[in-house]
């Protein structure tokens, strides 16, 4: 990590670079004495000034309305501190606690199936209140004092199609089976189980459909 300073959000930021993205920037740093991070949506200059304000600002602020959300919907997220919308920067807590992506393959079996169960049931949630987090990977989900956080909403739509919720349920997939291959096959198995109990078995089926005609159409992609 970087050091990295950034004039937005009302004040220098002043903090560690987490990531840096080909659209946004992750600091950590503070808020008015609270740990914090920043994700700041950066201009682009391969866009006209007028478009990319406009196209940075409604991503900002539709990341914060999905946060939101996903908490209406009961699924864990990181608080708000901050929308500025005129810099395009989220101030959002710093969620403390390990990545799921780094827990996997330390997790015991029955971890595994709690962990993977509870994964699945907030996929369900969001999907149940009309959102698709766009982004539903290991790598996303923060363990924390015993409770999966979801973070990074950058991609999320309100939707209810079942291809679009299949969509994650694909990325999710694919993440096991390529990055935790050891544990994928259990780790789906509880997943969609967990899916399943919010969902409800008839649109847990047709979304579990759905995720299988999407893979056909990317084989049939690849052989021709």
């Amino acid at each position: 990590m970087t050091a990295s300073t950034y004039h937005g959000a009302a004040e220098t930021i002043h903090g560690l670079l987490l990531y840096k993205g080909a659209e946004a920037d992750v600091v950590r740093g503070e808020w008015q004495g609270l740990d914090a991070v920043y994700k700041i949506r950066k201009p682009l200059k391969y866009r006209l000034p007028v478009i990319d304000e406009a196209i940075r600002r409604q991503r900002t602020v539709r990341e914060a309305e999905m946060i939101r959300s996903a908490k209406d919907a009961g699924v864990p997220s990181p608080f708000l501190y901050c929308v500025d919308v005129p810099t395009s920067t989220l101030v959002m807590e710093f969620v403390r606690g390990e990545r799921v992506k780094d827990l996997v393959e330390r997790l015991s079996q029955e971890k595994m199936a709690d962990t993977f169960f509870e994964f699945g049931q907030g996929a369900a949630r969001l999907h149940a209140a009309g959102m698709m987090h766009g982004d539903l990977t290991t790598a996303n989900l923060v363990r924390r004092d015993g409770t999966l956080v979801f973070i990074d909403f950058g991609l999320s739509i309100r939707t209810t199609r079942l291809e679009d919720h299949a969509v994650d349920l694909r990325l999710i997939k694919e993440t096991l089976f390529g990055a935790h291959a050891e544990a994928a096959e259990p780790a789906l198995e509880a997943l969609l189980r967990g899916y399943t109990s919010v969902a409800g078995p008839g649109r847990s089926r047709a979304v579990q459909k759905q995720l299988h005609s999407i893979e056909r159409r990317g084989r049939y992609a690849r052989i021709i």
